[in-house]
């Protein structure tokens, strides 16, 4: 053995090899990355937009049920008038009551709502040939708990029972746009004396 030190050189194949990543790897890379981010991002948007929409559906059922207690605290045989669309018979005179139609905070209204409010309660009324609202009897409303034929006046009649109600269906339905479009809810009551 000579005193020399030898050198092993590496075959120039492996020397290629660690110089890094080609560009078709990085855009590979890129791409994968791309899509990982565009996913979490989507889900996130996506949870965003459910909450904010249990939010509203939360604040409407308050707001319904908020209602509900007024119209149960309110005198059984003037809440047919307080609360109908006709403000010529309502108890203290003439546009006195507070109607059937209501604001909710935090809720905005549909664009196409006629009165431009969230909230309006409906009752199984037709119009007389005055144009007033009448508790017409005879009205067939699933929704309100009404079959055909529900005497609401206990009289065994069907007819107007504005003035002798003793049963009282309504409907408290709320509609608005919210995060995720058009939206409703609706609580159906049976007030009674």
């Amino acid at each position: 053995m000579s005193g020399r030190l030898s050198v092993h050189r590496a075959p120039l194949q492996a020397r290629n090899h660690c110089r890094g990543f080609s560009l078709v790897e990085v855009a590979v890379l890129a791409v994968l990355l791309l899509v990982a981010v565009g996913g979490l991002s989507s889900a996130v948007l996506s949870s965003l937009r459910l909450s904010e929409s249990s939010e509203e559906t939360a604040r409407a059922d308050q707001a319904a049920h908020l209602f509900a207690a007024e119209l149960r605290g309110a005198p059984f045989e003037q809440l047919f008038r307080l609360y109908n669309g006709t403000p010529g018979d309502d108890p203290g005179g003439a546009g006195s009551g507070p109607g059937g139609a209501f604001d909710v905070r935090g809720l905005t209204p549909r664009q196409d709502d006629p009165d431009g409010r969230v909230g309006r309660l409906i009752f199984p009324v037709s119009l007389d040939v005055g144009g007033n609202e009448v508790l017409d009897e005879s009205i067939v409303d699933a929704r309100l708990g009404m079959p055909a034929g529900l005497d609401l006046d206990g009289d065994g009649l069907l007819g107007n029972a504005s003035a002798t109600y003793t049963l009282l269906p309504v409907r408290i339905v709320l509609e608005w746009t919210g995060a995720g479009g058009p939206r409703s809810y609706e609580l159906a009551l049976l007030l009674t004396r």
